[in-house]
């Protein structure tokens, strides 16, 4: 097990985990620690039943109805971010156009009853003023001439004290919608244009619709355009379908390998993953919702998300299962136990010695995955942009965003690292090159997270799966689960921290803690069974 570990490797580890854990702490914690404390309003957004009631009053002042069936999601104008962290304008923008048109806000949607429609009303998700409305209902009263909604309109935007927004030139277009596009309000080379439409309401002219952002340059939205389907090729072709032929190899290798293991084996675990992969995916049903932009909200959208979820957890519960039962028997017929079991002899040392040393390795990761950007910032001027699907307030209960790391840990491990390198190595008989296909299977799989350009995340997660790799190959399964979880949970604590509250706190402590709480509660078990504690190798040193 982990005794084979000579002192001078444990104090080189040791300081690895310190220098890097540090350069975490300036790179990641700092700028958010200054950010917080710099902001107008610290940082912090209002609450989302405080947006219902801003909503709902907005609704009732406006056309006089009562808004009901009102859900909070975090929205985000991905294109014009990343245009903005791509060119370092942020702080310009923030300064000249954040508090009237905000690129992160909070969209509210809703459903009218007496004109049996739906809406939005969008929100400055500090301030809590509203920057933005649609409201989709057909009103069977006298058309409003093209002069009167002109006028209409122009009346709003003189309302938003916006004065780069008065003097856009309108034109009315298909569905009698107005739009407009100023040549004199930009910020670098985006312009800022505006959505309007206009209707009779109870027998009064309403501006139902009022929406404004800024549109970056064509060749920006070109490009983007073209690396987002370059990155859902790669994540198609490298990571959906080398998981199913991963998947159909597991299957054949824990039926030709079936006497080196056994069928139980991994069951636990698997359903510990299927528990976890369900309450992460249910507890992102609004950030799945919120990815499809305007008009896909609702219950019954909510309703078929959960029902193709649940499907997809049993299909991902399987492929686990298989990968650990077909996994055990490849390393086991190459006379390596990478995974011992309960009740072998000084299984409660390895797993708590296995757990420290997970603690680390994260920690020296945590601080190399910044520099790592940092360093393809400066060579391939990478940039990244927002992703509502990771957004700490689309999580129905953020305490449980954590789940989200465990439920990666456990099956990406599992699946790429314990049954890939292990079928590869066979194959190949070269552990380098066993480790290299399945990490590239693994981060191909993440190159459709907003970062620009696509091969990103592919160069940052080559190198840090390559680690991993590493990690389980010399130190074994549980090791290389405990270090991904721990870093996992570091990343999403953070967002935890940052949102405040005292159980988001206690939720992100807690989860950074639990590979010790695991460990030690196996060690009491193991040491009660009076177990030998005689050093094991489950590799084999110097492999």
């Amino acid at each position: 097990m982990n005794e084979w570990i000579e002192k001078n490797t444990w104090k080189k580890y040791i300081w690895v985990a310190v220098i890097f854990g540090l350069v975490f702490v300036w790179l990641e914690i700092m700028p958010i620690i200054t950010y917080t404390s710099t902001h107008e309003y610290g940082g912090k957004a209002i609450e989302k039943a405080r947006a219902e009631q801003l909503a709902a009053a907005f609704v009732k002042e406006h056309i006089g109805e009562e808004a009901k069936d009102l859900t909070v999601m975090h929205q985000a104008n991905k294109l014009i971010l990343g245009y903005l962290n791509k060119e370092k304008l942020n702080e310009d923008y923030e300064k000249q156009f954040d508090k009237k048109i905000p690129n992160d806000y909070f969209q509210v949607s809703f459903q009218l009853e007496q004109h049996q429609g739906s809406g939005f009303v969008n929100l400055h998700m500090y301030s809590g003023e509203v920057t933005g409305w649609n409201f989709n209902f057909t009103v069977k009263n006298q058309d409003v001439s093209e002069l009167e909604q002109k006028a209409a309109i122009e009346a709003q935007l003189a309302k938003t004290g916006l004065s780069e927004i008065q003097n856009i030139p309108l034109k009315i277009g298909r569905g009698k919608e107005w739009s407009g596009r100023s040549e004199t309000a930009a910020i670098g080379e985006a312009k800022l244009q505006i959505r309007s439409k206009v209707q009779y309401v109870n027998g009064e002219i309403v501006v139902s619709r009022l929406t404004a952002s800024f549109s970056p340059p064509e060749s920006y939205q070109q490009y983007v355009k073209s690396q987002d389907s370059l990155a859902g090729y790669l994540t198609g072709i490298g990571y959906l379908l080398m998981s199913i032929i991963l998947c159909i190899l597991a299957i054949v290798y824990a039926i030709l390998y079936r006497k080196f293991t056994s069928f139980k084996y991994g069951s636990i675990l698997t359903l510990i993953f299927l528990i976890a992969y369900i309450i992460m995916n249910i507890n992102m049903l609004d950030a799945v919702i919120a990815a499809q932009g305007e008009g896909m909200s609702g219950n019954g959208m909510k309703i078929f998300t959960l029902i193709i979820t649940l499907l997809l957890s049993l299909v991902m519960a399987g492929s686990v299962y298989i990968s650990i039962v077909a996994g055990d028997g490849l390393w086991k017929a190459q006379n390596r136990q990478v995974w011992p079991r309960m009740g072998q002899p000084g299984y409660g040392t390895y797993v708590m010695r296995s757990a420290v040393l997970s603690y680390l390795f994260a920690f020296a990761m945590l601080g190399l995955q910044p520099v790592i950007f940092l360093l393809l910032e400066k060579v391939i001027g990478t940039w990244s942009t927002t992703d509502v699907t990771m957004s700490p307030y689309n999580m129905s209960a953020l305490w449980l965003m954590p789940v989200l790391a465990w439920a990666a840990a456990i099956s990406e491990e599992a699946v790429f690292r314990f049954f890939g390198i292990g079928i590869f190595r066979k194959w190949f008989k070269n552990t380098f090159l066993a480790a290299l296909l399945p990490t590239l299977f693994w981060a191909l799989g993440h190159v459709t997270y907003p970062f620009y350009p696509a091969t990103t995340r592919l160069i940052e997660l080559m190198i840090i799966g390559l680690l991993f790799s590493f990690i389980f190959v010399r130190y074994g399964f549980i090791t290389a689960m405990f270090t991904h979880a721990i870093f996992n949970s570091a990343a999403v604590g953070s967002s935890l921290i940052m949102v405040g509250t005292t159980k988001n706190i206690v939720s992100a402590v807690f989860f950074l803690v639990l590979p010790l709480i695991i460990a030690y509660v196996l060690k009491m078990w193991d040491d009660k069974k009076k177990n030998s504690i005689t050093p094991y190798n489950p590799i084999g040193a110097g492999d």
